[in-house]
């Protein structure tokens, strides 16, 4: 054998050698379930892996196409691997979404499979093509990428909030009248937009809500559509609307002696309560009222009217206190009348009963001195003043001289009231006093306590009769 030929078997051999390697190895193909989309649909196909091995091994399928392709299993599994048996198949499905597409074509992706261990790999095409059920315009699948927000995403509904759409013209369609439509629940709108070609434009509208919206959690769900036609999936952003509360003052209702306050509490939710407190004084507690009733709490050594109340129907509750002054007014003012008519329709004598020089006997009472004191506390004299005085029977009367005192013109028994004695005074001038007294004496020492009786004065001033009581006087005891 030449040296020729054996050169030829060698590499006949080695050849051989290496195609019984490769056919060890491993294949794999692709199997069409659904190649066939429109722009807004999902391709299916089922990758099948032959594994020429006698140990099981472990492959790994590449993703491929991104930014314009997303590659992905159902459930998703990243990175994409599947297990096949020695000296055995397997399969796994794949789902291929177009992102960005432009035109109806026939698009292949060449996708690699690769022996985790070795490192091997394979290409597998997998070819898609995009048809479209609408018309085409120009050529052109009607292609507007569009992101949506909404700023901010917990929205206070007592202020603005702005909602963002960024349209993006990905061919060269001139759109004269884009109709870009907004709703959630609690607004929506309808929007005519046009989009040159390869235009990107940006709309931002400032929206407004009911301030008193209650809390809640909503969508917004933007579309955009070219006359009837939708070109762009709907867009759905959650946000969130916030519950709020505030107090505020009222205005001061003023009158004569009558102040009134409030506070108004509001909230846009419903199962808010209102906590409301208000700092009263020691002096101002004594006049002020509150509505509702309030309870008076101490904190850090001061006074407070608080209340604790729901609010009503419209979500809101105000209190009030008034302060009122004119009680006091009204008070003073009746003290003032009463002295004033006190001292009009007061008497002008004053009497007054005293019992001094007590005698003892016996362990009794056995004489006393009384003394009666006459005055005229008017501005005007008054004349024929007429003063009488009781004594019980139990005692009898002496007159008695003394210095500055007048004694009684008559001293006469009476069959109930005892003994009766009489003054009479002709005259007493403003400010001057009379001092009448008699000496009471008993036949028996008179144990234990005796009341006398008040004296009397009587006199006529103008056409008006006057009388005027003393006081009554204790003896013994």
């Amino acid at each position: 054998m030449t040296k020729k030929c054996r050169l030829l078997i060698l590499i006949s051999v080695l050849l051989l050698l290496a195609s019984l390697a490769h056919a060890a190895s491993f294949d794999a193909e692709v199997l069409s379930i659904k190649d066939k989309i429109v722009v807004d649909e999902v391709a299916e196909f089922d990758i099948v892996i032959t594994n020429h091995l006698q140990t099981s091994e472990e492959f790994l399928v590449k993703k491929t196409g991104y930014p314009f392709w997303d590659m992905y299993t159902k459930p998703l599994q990243n990175p994409i691997t599947l297990t096949v048996p020695g000296q055995s198949s397997a399969k796994i499905r794949i789902f291929v979404h177009p992102l960005y597409i432009t035109s109806v074509d026939t698009y292949t992706l060449d996708t690699g499979i690769v022996l985790q261990r070795t490192d091997e790999e394979q290409k597998v095409p997998v070819t898609i093509g995009i048809r479209s059920n609408e018309p085409l315009i120009g050529g052109y699948i009607p292609t507007v990428v569009t992101s949506t927000s909404i700023l901010p995403i917990e929205i206070d509904p007592r202020e603005e909030f702005k909602i963002r759409i960024v349209l993006n013209n990905q061919n060269l369609l001139d759109y004269k009248n884009l109709t870009v439509r907004i709703e959630s629940n609690l607004f929506r709108d309808e929007l005519y937009v046009p989009l040159g070609p390869k235009e990107d434009k940006t709309i931002e509208i400032t929206k407004r809500i009911d301030a008193m919206t209650p809390p809640q959690s909503d969508s917004m769900v933007v579309e955009v559509l070219m006359g009837q036609r939708l070109i762009v999936n709907p867009i759905i952003n959650e946000f969130d609307i916030k519950s709020y509360s505030f107090q505020e003052s009222l205005p001061r209702e003023q009158s004569f002696l009558k102040v009134k306050k409030g506070i108004k509490v509001v909230s846009n939710d419903a199962d808010y309560k209102a906590a409301i407190k208000m700092e009263i004084s020691g002096l101002k507690s004594l006049v002020t009222t509150s509505s509702p009733k309030a309870e008076t709490v101490k904190e850090g050594g001061k006074s407070y009217l608080a209340w604790d109340i729901p609010l009503g129907e419209d979500r809101t509750v105000t209190v009030y206190t008034t302060e009122n002054y004119r009680p006091i007014l009204v008070t003073i003012v009746l003290i003032i009348a009463a002295l004033v008519l006190y001292f009009v329709f007061r008497s002008p004598l004053i009497v007054r009963k005293g019992v001094v020089n007590i005698g003892l006997s016996d362990g009794g009472v056995s004489e006393a001195k009384v003394v009666v004191r006459v005055k005229n506390r008017s501005s005007k004299p008054i004349s024929n003043i007429d003063v009488s005085d009781n004594v019980p029977h139990i005692a009898h009367v002496e007159k008695e001289l003394s210095v500055g005192s007048m004694q009684p013109h008559a001293i006469l028994q009476h069959p109930k009231r005892g003994i009766m004695i009489k003054w009479t005074i002709e005259n007493l001038e403003p400010g001057d006093e009379r001092v009448l007294s008699y000496k009471m004496r008993s036949r028996l020492a008179i144990l234990g306590e005796f009341n006398l009786p008040a004296a009397s004065a009587r006199a006529s001033i103008g056409k008006k009769m006057v009388i005027t009581h003393s006081n009554r006087v204790s003896v013994g005891g």
